[in-house]
This record gives structure tokens, sequence and C-alpha cells, in this order.
């Protein structure tokens, strides 16, 4: 919908900009929306489009930055949340309560499809870890936890079954006879994967597995 034109700031402009780009291009995808709809959307110029950000490619990047840290933000705070050691049943609720986003799914299936966007959406897994690490140190005071690569392989199994599930969950479901619909579908899945997850991270480190 085209917006009347005001006055506003230049950080104002740029903000809504950002915004109008992401709404639409979420919505119609990165292929289907032009530099005048955003600026309608906006209801700014065109010209002020690309006086900000120069180029649709230059755009399409800023708002898939601006989603990939509005999504590790998220990652950060569903983690601190956990409460003593982050298990992998915690993490295997973080990796799809997030990733349950359409609007990010939608986001980065279509960048990781397109060469000058890939890996630009998504939280970066290494900080991921990061995070998961420092809450299990602080959890365990000083008392044994699993290794750093047993944390990595987690996250990284779990981060690949929660993209596979979210893009084809519902297809796959379906094609086995179930309801996609029925959410206890995805909680079995959740639960056997954080079960067998949850078994290889805690082996060897003195602790029980959820």
């Amino acid at each position: 919908m085209k917006q009347k034109r005001r006055r506003r700031s230049p950080d104002e402009a740029r903000a809504e900009l950002l915004a109008a780009a992401t709404r639409l291009i979420v919505e119609r995808g990165p292929d289907s929306v032009t530099l005048r709809q955003i600026a309608e959307a906006a209801g700014v110029a065109h010209g002020l489009v690309t006086h900000y950000f120069g180029t649709y490619t230059a755009l399409v990047h800023e708002v898939l930055a601006a989603e990939n840290d509005r999504m590790e933000r998220r990652v950060r705070e569903r983690i601190a949340e956990e409460e003593g050691v982050p298990t992998a049943a915690g993490i295997m609720d973080v990796l799809f309560d997030t990733l349950a986003d359409r609007r990010y799914l939608r986001l980065f299936a279509w960048a990781e499809m397109h060469g000058d966007y890939r890996g630009e959406v998504r939280p970066k897994l290494r900080d991921l870890i990061d995070s998961i690490e420092a809450g299990i140190r602080e959890a365990l005071e000083g008392r044994r936890g699993p290794d750093r690569a047993r944390v990595e392989a987690v996250a990284l199994i779990g981060t690949a079954a929660a993209y596979g599930f979210a893009l084809g969950g519902r297809a796959w479901l379906a094609e086995l006879g179930h309801d996609p619909d029925d959410p206890a579908h995805e909680a079995r899945f959740r639960a056997q994967l954080s079960k067998m997850l949850g078994d290889h991270m805690m082996e060897e480190s003195g602790l029980t597995p959820e």
C-alpha cells in the first residue's frame, strides 16, 4: 500500500525504508520486489532509496544483515533463558522455535540458493556454540563437561535437522500419511533427536543427559 509522504529525519527515512523493504521482500520474495515499490510502501521519493542504499543488491544485503542480527539476538536470549546446563533438549527447543519464524525461513531458503547472498542470513554457528559453551561452564562451576567437539557436533547436527524439518517437515509428514498440522509429530521428532544428541554430548562428561 502506498503511504502518504511526510517529513522525517534521514535516520527515520532510512529505517522506514529498511522496514518496508524487509516486509515486501518477506511477503513476495527478493526476486519480486523493485526499488520503486519499496519507496511507495515507505512513502518516500524513489530517489531516496538509491540515495541511502545505492543498488537493489545492496539493499537486499542490508535486509539480510538486519534479519541475521535479529535472529542471532533471539538465539542468544533463548540460550540465556535456559536454567542450568544448556542440554541437547534445550538447544533443540531454541533451534526449532527460532526457525519456526516463517519470514526468517523464507529469506534463509532464498539466500542459500543465491551465491551472492549465501550465508548472510542465519545466526552465526560459532557464536551460537560460544554461547552454549559459556552457559555450560557457568552452570558446572568448574566440573567437567562436554568438550568443544561434542558441543559443535550437537549444534551442527541439530541446526541441520532443524533447518531441514522447518523447510520440508510438513511435506514429509503428509507423504508418510500423517497430519502435518498435528504438533505431536514435531514433538516426537524433537524428543528423539534431542535424546540422540544428548547421549552424544554428555558421553564421558560425567553428566546425565535429560
